[in-house]
């Protein structure tokens, strides 16, 4: 997993799940059963216990793209939320305070994106 900056996707995990998101709807997928698919799909290589920043991504992911698309779904946005306040992904950051710092801003700016739209 690589990342080039702390935006929401400036990261592998983020782009290939926006892009597989869209992929499958712009294939006629409901966003219920794209959805689905994406988060199995992670499920099955990564556990949200020991691999929590990386499922964060993937929320982040998910929520950001149904955000952007106007299909946020309820559980989506509420698990992406709970994970932002965990701090799920921030570890990632914390060899560069200037870089968690700036992380940690556009999570807050996000998760108070997702929290409007409820």
């Amino acid at each position: 997993m690589g990342a080039w900056g702390t935006g929401i996707f400036e990261d592998d995990t983020t782009c290939d799940v926006r892009d597989e998101l869209i992929d499958l709807l712009e294939e006629g997928m409901s966003v219920e059963e794209a959805t689905k698919r994406i988060s199995d799909n992670y499920l099955k290589e990564f556990s949200i216990d020991d691999d929590l920043e990386v499922m964060s991504l993937v929320y982040i992911g998910l929520a950001a793209t149904q955000l952007e698309n106007n299909c946020l779904q309820e559980e989506v946005r509420k698990q992406t939320i709970e994970l932002i306040e965990r701090g799920a992904d921030l570890e990632l950051w914390e060899e560069a305070e200037e870089d968690y710092v700036e992380r940690k801003k556009v999570l807050n700016e996000f998760k108070q994106k997702l929290i409007s739209n409820h």
